[in-house]
């Protein structure tokens, strides 16, 4: 028996059957870019001495989709982000630190980072660099905001970190007791100030997914 990030017990393997991961409406969304994903969390591992706590990985990678959303009308990994009671997660990459990602993102993922389990089953496990990471996907404005947020946030405990976090509109409108729902990135714009903007989002995502479409055929 294991223990997920809200403290609850977990089969490993499994996904929590009360996870709603399914959309209520329809909502902007990204597909998942596993190596920016990769990349990104060997940015963070890096600004924190190659280790650090799982929570606060998912907290910070978290932080930066949501800034780069703001600045940029895409998010960095394209993750769906969930709300959990400890603050937003991204789910794969939630799935990668509990080794239940998919079978070739997972091998890559573990051959650099690694969990660590705590014996105290109250203690959050941690998650290591093992390996160098080259991080040549990711833009440099991308790079440059992930190192600013790991500096602001340097200070800032990881229970203090996921606090932080429940003072995001989109998490507490998708907040449910019960169940993991899926987070709304046009309301967390909305919270920033963008509201007028989210068309313009959409029209950002559509011509992304038009020019990565035509380099694969």
């Amino acid at each position: 028996m294991t223990y997920n990030y809200s403290g609850e017990k977990t089969v490993p393997g499994v996904c929590p059957a009360h996870w709603n991961t399914e959309a209520k409406t329809a909502m902007l969304t990204y597909k998942f870019n596993f190596l920016k994903t990769f990349q990104a969390a060997a940015v963070v591992l890096r600004d924190h001495d190659s280790r650090m706590d799982c929570v606060r990985l998912l907290k910070l990678l978290y932080l930066a989709d949501r800034e780069l959303l703001a600045e940029t009308g895409r998010t960095l990994t394209g993750d769906k982000a969930v709300a959990l009671p400890r603050g937003p997660v991204l789910l794969t990459v939630y799935d990668l630190i509990k080794e239940r990602g998919p079978d070739d993102e997972q091998l890559k993922w573990n051959a650099a980072i690694q969990r660590v389990k705590h014996e105290d089953k109250n203690k959050d496990d941690d998650v290591i660099l093992t390996a160098l990471v080259p991080i040549g996907r990711l833009t440099k404005a991308e790079e440059s905001k992930l190192h600013e947020v790991c500096g602001r946030y340097k200070d800032t405990a990881t229970p203090e970190l996921c606090h932080l976090t429940h003072d995001f509109k989109e998490w507490a409108e998708a907040f449910e007791k019960d169940e993991a729902s899926t987070i709304n990135w046009e309301i967390a714009l909305e919270a920033m100030g963008l509201g007028d903007a989210i068309k313009e989002v959409h029209l950002v995502r559509k011509e992304h997914d038009l020019v990565e479409g035509a380099f694969r055929e």
